[in-house]
């Protein structure tokens, strides 16, 4: 600042300078040699100020290059604010969003990824009464569930992970893989339930009695490892069939007399969505009992399931199939089963059936085919809208003790009558309080009637 204040001085002495010259030269007389040195002096003025021109251009050049380097600065700077924005952009927590919608889940931004959590516990009192033998009064956990479902890679590959704990013991209950990039058609692989009785396929969460009825127990194919298809066609039909070891929850194949199993299942006056249950993949009105629309949705079904050549003494099917092999005296057999069933509800009431058939063919000695039946009626009525429910179920067991396989003390029939009351906290399955007594019948083909006498108080809680 004090250079350029300076020079500023010297060009106005100088021009002050030659216009005092000029002044005097019209007042003064001056020879020849006056007048060259005024020129000479013009001269060295004009000099000085071409000597400024040029400091003030490079002082304006290096002011230039100064400006230029602080814009490139400036430029570096703004760039690496941007990647460092960028890269705090693409951190992988920042594309994941979590929350809790029936369940804690986490979900990435792009949808190809979602993980939900989920827990259920029931936790239940029961009196047993069963003759011959002392009162039961029992307090305990009767399930509790750890559930891990999405999908994972795409929106259309789901899985799903429950860890069950009963009795203390944990195991493995569910574990399989859903391809549903079209839902016409859904490979499954993995650990799941046999596409069978659709009690059986009801979840436990669901149930409308405290426990399965005991055509059920008896007949059922439960838990196995195997290959599936599923689908849904057009909002009508849905169907499932697979191949499955046959072992049930021991999961090993020790031969080669796998399970084959199919289910088929129509719908009308209702919408089938798709849900990713048990069965079938999609379309399965949640395969509950009750809970029904305004409208009355209807449900008929039918499944066929055998497994060629069974041998209890290297395979247990996930049913008492070892226990009825014992009583006909045999180890080994074909086995066949049938089952239908339908279901009809509304937001009010709902009704629903079921019957199995089960041919049991001996591979020993020629012996006639054994054929066991069941079949149940279960219904309910609520008395407050999704909140209290009357609930009644009958269901018989009829044993084959005709065939020359059977022979000795055997069980001839066995039938159960259990009335219920739920009251649904959250107005749906989830959170409940439920009531049940049954009283069931055993009949013997020589020995008296055993009667047993069960009251169950349980509740569910469901996060």
């Amino acid at each position: 600042m004090t250079k350029e204040v300076t020079t500023k001085k010297e060009i106005i002495k100088s021009l002050l300078l030659v216009f005092l010259v000029i002044l005097l030269s019209n007042f003064l007389p001056i020879n020849s040699i006056a007048a060259s040195s005024i020129e000479q002096q013009i001269e060295e003025v004009k000099q000085q100020i071409q000597e400024i021109k040029m400091q003030n251009q490079k002082q304006i050049e290096e002011l230039q290059r100064k400006v230029q380097k602080l814009e490139s600065e400036r430029a570096t700077e703004k760039e690496k604010i941007e990647e460092l924005i960028a890269e705090e952009k693409d951190v992988w927590w920042k594309k994941i969003s979590a929350g809790y919608k029936k369940g804690f889940f986490l979900e990435s931004s792009d949808g190809n990824y979602k993980l939900k959590i989920k827990l259920r516990g029931q936790f239940q009192f029961s009196v047993n009464d069963t003759d011959g033998k002392d009162t039961a009064t029992d307090f305990r956990v009767r399930r509790l569930r750890l559930y891990f479902v999405g999908h994972a890679f795409r929106p259309w590959v789901l899985y799903t992970i429950q860890l069950k704990s009963e009795s203390g013991n944990v195991q493995l209950e569910d574990a399989y893989f859903d391809f549903a990039y079209n839902t016409d058609i859904v490979p499954r692989i993995g650990f799941y339930k046999v596409p069978f009785n659709r009690e059986e396929l009801n979840s436990s969460s669901a149930l409308q009695l405290v426990e399965r009825s005991i055509v059920n127990d008896e007949f059922t194919f439960g838990h196995d490892i195997g290959v599936a298809i599923y689908g849904v066609l057009g909002n009508i039909v849905t169907y499932g069939g697979g191949v499955f070891n046959g072992n049930g929850r021991a999961g090993k194949s020790t031969d080669s007399n796998l399970l084959y199993a199919g289910r088929i299942q129509f719908g009308c006056c209702g919408k089938l969505e798709y849900s990713g249950g048990s069965f079938p993949s999609g379309g399965d009105f949640k395969i509950t009992p009750n809970f029904g629309g305004k409208d009355i949705i209807f449900v008929a079904g039918a499944a066929v399931a055998g497994i060629p050549g069974l041998d209890v003494n290297t395979k247990t099917p996930d049913n008492d199939l070892d226990e009825r092999f014992a009583e006909l005296g045999i180890t080994k057999g074909d086995v066949v089963s049938i089952v239908a069933d339908f279901s009809v509800k509304n937001n009010l009431a709902n009704l629903e059936g079921s019957y199995i058939g089960r041919w049991i063919d001996p591979d020993e000695g020629g012996s006639d085919t054994a054929y066991d039946q069941g079949f149940r009626i279960q219904g309910g009525i609520f008395l407050l809208p999704k909140t209290v429910e009357l609930a009644a179920r009958y269901a018989y067991i009829d044993f084959d003790d005709a065939s020359d396989v059977v022979t000795g003390d055997v069980r001839d029939s066995e039938w159960e009558i259990t009335p219920g009351i739920n009251y649904y906290i959250s107005h749906n399955q989830r959170w409940k309080i439920q009531f049940s007594y049954s009283f069931i019948r055993n009949e013997f083909t020589e020995s008296s009637d055993i009667d047993e006498n069960i009251f169950r108080a349980q509740l569910q809680a469901y996060f």
